[in-house]
């Protein structure tokens, strides 16, 4: 009787450790150690059900293949939908050491199998670094997609617990991106002038009032020769006309020598 507990306890720690193992935002870094089978499934999607039993006793192989096999439910890590960039469920990746390849091949337990152990993942291209989720780039569009799942789940408690209408939420939404945007854009500028202060510019009154041209020039010739250039008009009449008037004669300038 103790041997048939016993062996019973055995088999029931064994289908639990070959279940597949939950992958979230906070433990997500363990995929880049080792190699694993990562599938983004939802529990709205009849796909994505429709599957689970073939993961499962996929996941039952992990021992023997000496793989993880992991499950992601995107609805409650909307971080790692937006750092792997998955566009269609469900969708499996094949990790090894921190390199991703997304798996394309057949979805049944067989070719599951044969994927991993034949090595076929060789054959697939590694996704590019500027997609690869452990990218800076890529952890960024994961708190992008956090942000709009937060702002959809407030939406939808606006409008069925709050009963307030859809035009109505937009109209609040709107406004709450402009305030955001001002407020973003006035720390930008208060970070940039604390950076980067401006040169100070003097008030018009405080500038030194520019001299005469006239003056500049005569004292400039002052320094230069010594004595003052010849500006004046030189009067060398003429004879007098018939009224008796006479008229200066004017002469070119000449500077002293």
């Amino acid at each position: 009787m103790l041997k048939l507990i016993f062996v019973l306890f055995t088999l029931l720690f064994f289908q639990i450790e070959c279940k597949p193992i939950k992958v979230t935002e906070e433990n997500w870094s363990d995929v880049l150690e080792g190699e694993w089978m990562l599938e983004f499934m939802a529990p709205w999607c009849p796909a994505c059900r429709g599957f689970v039993e073939t993961w499962d006793k996929f996941s039952d192989w992990s021992k023997d293949l000496e793989i993880n096999v992991g499950v992601v439910d995107v609805t409650e890590n909307p971080g790692l939908l937006g750092r792997f960039l998955t566009a269609a469920l469900p969708s499996i990746y094949h990790i090894k050491n921190g390199e991703f390849r997304q798996y394309k091949g057949g979805r049944k337990e067989s070719e599951l199998i044969s994927f991993v152990d034949d090595q076929k993942w060789q054959e697939v291209d590694p996704i590019p670094w500027y997609f690869s989720p452990a990218s800076i780039q890529m952890a960024a569009l994961g708190q992008f997609f956090k942000a709009a799942m937060a702002v959809r789940d407030i939406y939808n408690s606006m409008t069925k617990d709050y009963g307030i209408p859809e035009w109505a939420c937009y109209v609040i939404f709107a406004i709450a991106t402009i305030l955001a945007g001002l407020i973003l854009g006035l720390m930008i500028v208060l970070c940039c002038d604390m950076m980067l202060p401006s040169k100070y510019v003097p008030s018009p009154t405080e500038k030194p009032q520019p001299r005469p041209q006239g003056v500049t020039l005569q004292k400039e010739d002052e320094d230069a020769d010594g004595e003052e250039s010849e500006t004046d008009i030189i009067d060398n009449s003429k004879p007098a006309d018939k009224d008796g008037d006479t008229k200066p004669r004017k002469r070119r300038v000449k500077k002293a020598d």
